[in-house]
């Protein structure tokens, strides 16, 4: 398992302070923790994160889902939710082509580190079948 850079876009700064222990506990690079969608795109633009855990529900002009939305139109990052929110009604507006994890809080760090490795994972795997597909 090879160190990644996580950004966290949270809101709750006791949830935040519990996702920045688990992110450092299994060996991760933490980037920052921002509260808002627009510092988030800020940081993407600064550190190419390998990997966002999104809050669905965060401070700002822009919820999480916009904020996911603008950033796979302008960077190559997996976007895992992490949110308290899984009514059924909002699940389908986080399915946007860079979603690849959706966890529901009370979150463990067990289960954060599975998330975050088969994210990035699979997202390297659709950027592979991507190029070859171009090549083709």
């Amino acid at each position: 398992m090879d160190s990644k850079k996580v950004l966290i876009v949270e809101d709750d700064r006791m949830i935040s302070a519990i996702f920045q222990m688990f992110v450092r506990d299994l060996g991760h690079e933490l980037i920052g923790i921002v509260s808002e969608g627009r510092e988030a795109i800020m940081l993407c633009e600064r550190h190419s994160p390998d990997i966002i855990l999104m809050d669905i529900h965060i401070k700002g002009d822009i919820d999480g889902v916009m904020t996911a939305k603008l950033i796979g139109e302008k960077f190559e990052v997996p976007i895992v939710y992490v949110t308290g929110d899984y009514d059924y009604d909002t699940v389908p507006l986080t399915l946007l082509h860079n979603t690849y994890g959706f966890l529901v809080k009370p979150l463990y760090k067990s289960t954060l580190g599975v998330a975050i490795e088969f994210a990035v994972h699979k997202f390297r795997l659709d950027r592979e079948t991507i190029k070859k597909a171009k090549k083709a």
